[in-house]
């Protein structure tokens, strides 16, 4: 039977076709049928996503990034249909975080002899996400290339978003409850892992292990300006866990309460506002894993 093949047009500045259509014909050749599925507006890759577990398809591959992802993930979530990944998105921290690789060919291996293997997930209401929901400053970044404010992509272009709202950044008043107690205070942000990496590569949660059942909560306490410049690099690599004003707990929830609603993003998209409380949902999503990570 085909695989199901959802491509986001658009992803990766729009090679997401060009990658997908290479990929299907691929496939084929090594007798693997797919039937390449395009999304043609946001919201999209869950319809399909749906039609393709209706109509049996033992297997949905995405080709994009995270945000088209966590837009198949209703559909998928709590099935025993596995989702294979194709990153050739913007993002793709959940393939960084679970070793598949982002070369075509090298993907397409891991979708061949790879195995399915269970994985956690995030919630917030009915919203699922699975790598970090984001709160505070990074939340704000990630709206504005949503909205389309900032000129590029990617890392590069959340770098150059820091440094333009960093001095307008106003920080919220929080208080975080969870299986680690209480904390009350000022922040710059609140990161919610499921997986270490978000934002494009940024290692902001370097403990976070999406097969655990559990939830790293990174809390960056208000710093100077000119501190978070500073601490800004050492993301990348995770040395920023270190800093006095940085706090790293583990829970399977987490509720988070403002003195006013303040955005909540996940994978690059809108999850809701606050208050919120953040779950775990374990093992909740087949995922094609590399056969030897």
């Amino acid at each position: 039977m085909p695989w199901a093949l959802i491509a986001n047009p658009a992803a990766g500045g729009g090679r997401g076709q060009r990658v997908a259509e290479a990929a299907a014909e691929r496939l084929g050749r090594v007798g693997q049928p797919v039937d390449l599925r395009l999304t043609r507006a946001p919201g999209h890759a869950t319809e399909l996503a749906r039609q393709a577990v209706q109509e049996g398809c033992e297997r949905v591959v995405v080709c994009g990034g995270d945000g088209t992802i966590r837009q198949v993930l209703p559909a998928l979530a709590r099935t025993q249909i596995p989702l294979g990944l194709l990153p050739f998105g913007t993002g793709n921290d959940l393939a960084r975080a679970l070793g598949v690789p982002r070369r075509l060919d090298r993907a397409l291996q891991v979708l061949l002899q790879g195995h399915p293997s269970p994985i956690d997930l995030g919630r917030v209401g009915e919203a699922l996400f699975c790598t970090v929901a984001a709160f505070g400053f990074d939340a704000e970044i990630s709206e504005a290339m949503l909205q389309g404010q900032i000129p590029f992509p990617g890392t590069a272009g959340y770098l150059y978003a820091t440094l333009g709202h960093l001095f307008r950044f106003r920080p919220p008043q929080v208080r975080l409850e969870g299986e680690f107690g209480l904390f009350e205070g000022e922040v710059l942000l609140v990161a919610t892992a499921n997986t270490s990496y978000y934002g494009g590569g940024m290692k902001i949660a370097p403990d976070a292990d999406p097969r655990d059942g559990k939830l790293e909560v990174c809390i960056i306490r208000q710093v100077p300006k000119w501190t978070v410049l500073s601490m800004l690099p050492r993301i990348f690599w995770g040395g920023h866990v270190r800093h006095p004003a940085v706090r790293v707990e583990r829970t399977s929830w987490l509720r988070i309460h403002s003195t006013q609603p303040r955005l909540l993003h996940a994978d690059g998209e809108f999850l809701g506002h606050t208050p919120a409380t953040i779950e775990a949902l374990p093992a909740a999503l087949q995922v094609v894993l590399p056969a030897h990570p």
